[in-house]
């Protein structure tokens, strides 16, 4: 007794042979394959089940050789054809290189539309060193600053021809460390960090290499050299105090957020001192602790407004936001002004509404991509206003909404 080598494991049926015809098998033999018997054959004999149809070839040739449909690919060569066109030409015209006038691009375009062609991204690579995708990892995708930079980002690589590779580190050093080994398989041109928390191994290991990096919204400190983009926060926070000043404000508290994670937060906070110093008649609260949840951000809030603050400005927006989800009192919201860095939608959605301190975080990311490409292409120039240490700053600008508007 013999058992089918394809169907051992799941019916167990022993190999049976119908001698009246010498075509016909009522069993498989061994290795043979069953694809080429009806289906409803195999459910009342119990062969694994329609699922095995149509996934092997026929050894034998009692049935006839089946072959496998594998669908055609359109070509570089078909697509000239259609056009009428050299393989050369074409080339040119869908990479947009040599002289190849407006009409024929078109031509060889609507060709190729026509046709379904999609360009073999490998042998693109393989012709010029480069994989036409970049990497982008940032701390937390929820958080809406972030992921308005992920749309800008990608928005300006597309435009530029690369496709991009977006991942999220959660704050977790492990999933930071994969991320830039995936970056590294996949041969990437480059990647776009914002740094978060202890400066990563890898990472040095792909400096090391001269992989570009650029940092985007924070420096690593750790890492003098590496291009970097981001805001200052002086225009934006100095034009904030004139406001509040103007507006009568003489208190005025400023919660930095996190600053134990970034050196972005500290910055701001020097800023918002160095700015109060040089206004008279203002006087400045940092508030460091007190806004780790929303119960603790609002019985601050109310110690704050208790001692005489009559305005807060948010060196992060996601204080902000646990702040004003708090029950107030009518007449503290129609008088304590808040001002929060970040231009989120949510600042526009409550009333009156928070101004806030942008920092042109589309225009942060444009230029983020441009100086990496710039690292990338041969030729490309540099955005302007990049400092010798190839750092470039946005301005930060003030938006009052309002109490201040």
């Amino acid at each position: 007794m013999e058992f089918c080598d394809v169907c051992y494991g799941c019916c167990h049926q022993p190999r049976e042979q119908d001698h009246s015809s010498p075509t016909k098998s009522v069993m498989p033999r061994r290795g043979e394959r069953l694809h080429h018997l009806p289906l409803y054959w195999k459910l009342t004999r119990g062969l694994c089940g329609p699922t095995t149809v149509g996934l092997v070839r026929s050894k034998t040739s009692d049935f006839g050789r089946v072959r496998r449909r594998v669908p055609m690919s359109v070509t570089i060569s078909d697509v000239a054809k259609q056009a009428g066109m050299s393989v050369s030409t074409v080339s040119q015209a869908l990479n947009d290189t040599g002289r190849i006038s407006p009409p024929t691009k078109d031509r060889v375009r609507r060709a190729a539309m026509e046709l379904g062609y999609i360009p073999d991204s490998r042998a693109r690579s393989m012709r010029s060193s480069r994989s036409h995708a970049v990497g982008l990892l940032v701390p937390d995708i929820r958080n809406p600053y972030f992921s308005e930079l992920v749309y800008a980002v990608q928005d300006q690589l597309y435009s530029a021809g690369y496709a991009p590779l977006i991942g999220v580190s959660s704050c977790q050093a492990s999933r930071e460390e994969d991320y830039y080994r995936i970056l590294l398989s996949r041969h990437m041109d480059g990647v776009l960090v914002v740094p978060d928390g202890p400066t990563s191994p890898m990472l040095r290991t792909m400096l090391a290499r001269e992989f570009p990096v650029v940092f985007v919204d924070r420096p690593d400190r750790t890492l003098p050299g590496v291009p970097l983009v981001d805001s200052d926060p002086v225009p934006g926070l100095e034009a904030a105090l004139d406001a509040l000043a103007a507006r009568g404000c003489r208190r005025v508290a400023f919660v930095p957020g996190p600053e134990s994670r970034s050196y972005t937060f500290r910055e701001r906070e020097q800023a918002f001192l160095d700015g109060v110093d040089a206004r008279q008649g203002l006087t400045g609260l940092v508030v460091r602790q007190g806004f780790e949840d929303r119960p603790l951000a609002a019985a601050t809030m109310r110690h704050l407004l208790g001692q005489g603050v009559d305005a807060v400005i948010f060196g992060y927006s996601a204080d902000a936001i646990k702040a004003i989800a708090m029950e107030w009192d009518s007449d503290q919201r129609s008088r304590v002004p808040l001002v929060s860095f970040d231009d989120l939608e949510v600042f526009q959605l409550i009333s009156p509404q928070v101004s806030v301190i942008s920092q042109q975080v589309d225009r942060m990311g444009r230029q983020g991509v441009d100086m990496l490409l710039s690292m990338i292409e041969p030729g490309r120039q540099a955005p302007e206003g990049m400092s010798v240490d190839r750092r470039l700053r946005t301005q930060t600008l003030f938006v009052p909404r309002g109490l201040l508007a």
